[in-house]
């Protein structure tokens, strides 16, 4: 593993950080599954509008990753993540097999990626670590 990776995915606080940071590369698989299949499921349809699905999605892969990563690393979290809904929209547009790439997409994922960054930032990112004290986990 990386230096880089190393540091992003090992925060000091949690016991269990890479239980929560292997459930994170599930999610990811699951976005990329999801984006780039011919038919949405329906539970792409949870909100009802496709640009707050977007936007909610990455907030939510975003306060995930948000806390398992050290807070020196959020930034980097999020670009990685703002980088990882760009080359999805460009998969789809490559695909020309019922998905279209959709900027306005994008900017709906770049948009809850700097709305959950700034959230960790101000105090979600541990929220991780408010799970693991309440489940009564500690680190040896």
């Amino acid at each position: 593993m990386s230096t880089l990776a190393t540091e992003v995915a090992q925060p000091r606080k949690l016991r269990f950080w890479w239980v929560w940071w292997a459930a994170g590369w599930v999610m990811l698989a699951c976005t990329i599954n999801e984006s780039l299949q011919a038919h949405v499921w329906k539970v792409a349809e949870v909100i009802g509008w496709d640009k707050a699905n977007h936007a909610t999605g990455y907030f939510l892969l975003t306060t995930w990753f948000t806390g398992v990563a050290r807070r020196n690393r959020y930034l980097v979290v999020g670009v990685l993540l703002i980088g990882f809904g760009g080359a999805l929209e460009i998969a789809q547009g490559m695909m020309h097999e019922g998905r279209t790439a959709d900027w306005l997409d994008f900017l709906a994922n770049s948009v809850g990626v700097t709305v959950a960054v700034t959230a960790a930032m101000l105090g979600l990112g541990n929220w991780m670590v408010w799970i693991e004290k309440l489940l009564r986990v500690r680190k040896e």
